[in-house]
């Protein structure tokens, strides 16, 4: 049998390690380890255990799941360019970030610009109060958000059709 005992250990301890050698080889547990079929009441825990940095009860299952996988890759790339990228296109917004360099004219350095996409939703205070979340907690802290672009398709249902009006675009200019 192998075993992480010391060699000194007692014979209850080597007993009990016996007896319990096979608890972690039982279907439940494999279940939890396996994300995609995991109950959904194990969800936030699966979520804390990965260091997902935020969490919404509200989140439809399938997002939940999403947001869990993503999280060591998130981690991986966190203060990237990419990092904004990834934490936004789940959520369904198109992203098209311009570093200060790219700009014309330049921006201040350190900064950036941010266009978004946010196609077939609407806009309120929540929603943009989440993409700020979002940016502030992907971007690296050394960089800062100088506008942010947030331009809106909305999408109607008209009888089994579907139908785009004008887009609309909202600007934000920080506070200086």
């Amino acid at each position: 049998m192998k075993t992480l005992l010391a060699p000194n250990s007692t014979l209850l301890e080597r007993n009990l390690a016996e007896v319990s050698k096979d608890a972690f080889e039982l279907p439940s547990i494999r279940v939890v380890k396996n994300i995609d079929e995991v109950p959904s009441e194990f969800l936030p825990f699966l979520a804390y255990q990965k260091s997902v940095d935020y969490w919404d009860a509200n989140w439809q299952d399938q997002l939940k799941r999403e947001v869990i996988k993503s999280s060591r890759d998130q981690h991986k790339i966190k203060g990237t360019t990419a990092a904004i990228k990834q934490a936004l296109e789940p959520f369904g917004y198109e992203v098209n970030l311009i570093e200060w360099w790219q700009a014309q004219p330049n921006l201040t350095p350190g900064t950036f610009n941010l266009e978004l996409n946010v196609i077939g939703k609407s806009l309120n205070a929540e929603t943009y109060s989440e993409i700020n979340r979002l940016v502030s907690e992907s971007k690296a802290a050394s960089r800062h958000l100088a506008n942010l672009t947030v331009t809106i398709n909305p999408i109607l249902t008209i009888r089994n059709l579907l139908v785009h009006q004008t887009a609309i675009t909202f600007t934000s200019h920080p506070r200086s």
